[in-house]
């Protein structure tokens, strides 16, 4: 019986040279012969015949690699591999693994401890979703612009009878209109900002 593993993982990555000749080697033994390509920023997708070649590439900043494919097959396609590796906006490592399910199993433990030592220290910070809290603080923040416009009908309409003191206080709601809709197109603004100050200086790194 054959099974099918898929994963993505959302890590940060440093793929050096030492990591994935284990994991070119792994695939070679346990698949097949293992296609090496990378997609790049000048939009050019390179083959690599060699691992060698893929590490002597001098990843130049005009040319700096975006993607790193790595795909086995058997001989008689009964078992497969592809590991890529991402640096994008959906940054981390997607596998696939197909085969017999003892194949798999044994595959993917071992696929997943390689990239364990791949992760680097800053991984934890990487995985700071800024747009989760700026979420967060924009539903509180519409929230709260929303009972200010309910509390300026009221003054305008006068739905209601209000002492000094409440009037004084639902004034003082009402006079936050302004300020909190900026505070809520600000949070809108925030987490595509910070995501991208985030993925700018932690990003997939390819040595």
């Amino acid at each position: 019986m054959n099974v099918r593993y898929s994963e993505e993982l959302s890590h940060a990555f440093v793929v050096r040279p030492d990591e994935l000749k284990k994991l070119v080697e792994l695939l070679q033994k346990r698949i097949g012969k293992v296609d090496i390509s990378a997609d790049c920023v000048d939009k050019i997708e390179r083959e690599f015949d060699t691992l060698k070649e893929r590490i002597a590439y001098e990843n130049p900043k005009s040319k700096r690699i975006r993607r790193i494919h790595l795909s086995a097959r058997s001989d008689n396609y009964s078992k497969s591999a592809t590991v890529v590796f991402r640096d994008s906006f959906l940054m981390g490592v997607s596998i696939n693994v197909n085969g017999r399910e003892d194949v798999v199993s044994r595959l993917k433990e071992d696929i997943l401890d390689i990239g364990a030592g791949m992760c680097p220290w800053y991984d934890v910070m990487h995985r700071i979703n800024f747009s989760l809290i700026s979420c967060g603080a924009w539903m509180i923040g519409f929230f709260m612009w929303f009972l200010s416009f309910i509390c300026a009908l009221t003054l305008k309409f006068k739905w209601v009878s209000l002492s000094d003191s409440g009037e004084k206080i639902i004034g003082l709601f009402a006079s936050l209109q302004i300020p909190l809709t900026i505070a809520c197109l600000f949070c809108i603004a925030a987490h595509f900002f910070f995501n991208k100050l985030r993925d700018f200086f932690f990003h997939l790194q390819f040595s």
